[in-house]
Parts: C-alpha cells; structure tokens; sequence
C-alpha cells in the first residue's frame, strides 16, 4: 500500500531520523488517545519537531496514519507453511507456524494496533483496514487453507472446505486470548500456553479428518497421481 505524501522540490532531503520518530510518536499517541483525538500539532510535539516538518513528510492525518499501520503491517511476516514429505513432518511444520503465528498475534503492539484499527481506522480508511488484515490474519488463513487442501490432496486427510476449516484451526489456537488481552484481562500467553493449545488444536483436527490411510501409502499415491496427470500433459 503506498502512501501519500506531499510532493518536494529541490532543497534539503528528509532526516530519517526525524521521520521515524513521527512515526513513533504518531504510534503511540494513536493508540494512546485515539485517532480523532491526536492532532498534528500534538504528534509534532511528541516527536520533538516542528508542525511543519510533520506536513513536509505527510500531507495530512489519513497519510500519516497509513504509514503508521504500514510500518506495523511490515513487522507481521509470517514463515512458509510448505506441505512436507510425510504426514508427520507436515503437521510439525503446521505446529510450528502456528505457535509463531499466536505468539505474533498476542504481541500487545499487535493487539492495540488491531483494536484501534476496529475502533476508528476501519471507519476512516476501509481501505487500509482491508490492507491490514489481509497481511495479518487473512494471509495466515490463505497459508493455513492451501497447507490443508495440499494434505487433503495427498489423501491423508479428508477436508471438503479447507478454508473453513483453516478458518476453524486458527480460531482454535487464538481462542479467548484475544479478547481477554484487549479486555486488560491478562497479559500475552506463555510459549508454553502457546504450545499447548496449537498441539492440542492440531491433534483435534487430525482425529476429525484424517482418512486413517497409511501416510507413506498416501505418499505414493498422490505421487503417481501427480506423474499421471503430467504424463497426460505431454
């Protein structure tokens, strides 16, 4: 998503410095305040610049809030979800990115940002409200989905919808922690929390959709399907 600046001419390039530290001081203040109730003047007293430098970087609030979230959207990279040779490689590799996926999502910056973008930045900018999910959870669903229809395909589990079990699966990792953290209920969960409920998550999807066909079986199967088809190709 880019964002809008105000254009410049010749004359003295911008101090890095300087711009990060609107960022941070806008940050802060949009979450601290609210978006409606931060104006420009105030962001340029936090950050320790003048008004003007703030308007010769942005051109105006929505600008600069957009490149709030971007910066922060930035810091959501997730790890590849590959399917892996086996049934029980595939499904530590899904443990894992789910362990790093709950543990990204339960970050207190990541829940304050989430909870002021429902609260204010999805009423003013749609737009980056959808830019923002679709780099955080929506891309964890999309990861999730096609890691699933990937084990469906090689026989070992029997999905219909792997989006809506995906959809399932993610929910059952986050659970209440969410909600309780955006409550001020309780603080981010432990990695040992964090792991015992992706486990147990995922154990409870094998148990409900796995076809109970050998993996290696599976394996070959799928395998000369594949080779079939691409020998029909040709």
């Amino acid at each position: 998503m880019s964002v809008e600046r105000k254009p410049r001419g010749r004359g003295r390039p911008r101090d890095p410095a300087k711009l990060e530290a609107i960022l941070d001081a806008a940050y802060d203040l949009f979450l601290d305040r609210g978006i409606a109730a931060t104006p420009m003047d105030l962001v340029a007293e936090r950050a320790g610049v003048s008004k003007m430098t703030v308007y010769a970087n942005f051109q105006d609030k929505p600008a600069l809030l957009a490149a709030v979230f971007e910066r922060t959207i930035k810091t959501m990279r997730l790890p590849d979800l590959p399917v892996g040779s086996n049934l029980n490689l595939s499904l530590e590799r899904l443990t894992e990115f789910g362990e790093l996926t709950v543990s990204l999502l339960t970050r207190p910056e990541v829940i304050r940002a989430t909870r002021l973008m429902a609260a204010e930045g999805a009423a003013e900018q749609p737009r980056l409200a959808a830019v923002f999910y679709t780099a955080g959870r929506g891309e964890v669903l999309k990861r999730v989905a096609a890691f699933l229809k990937g084990l469906t395909e090689r026989g070992v589990l029997a999905i219909d919808d792997p989006e809506l079990a995906a959809d399932q699966l993610i929910g059952s990792w986050v659970g209440m922690t969410e909600l309780r953290q955006s409550l001020g209920l309780a603080g981010p969960p432990s990695s040992n929390a964090i792991a015992k409920r992706v486990r147990y998550a995922v154990d409870t999807l094998v148990r409900a959709w796995s076809t109970g066909a050998d993996p290696g079986s599976a394996d070959k199967t799928y395998k000369a399907a594949r080779s079939g088809r691409r020998a029909k190709g040709t």
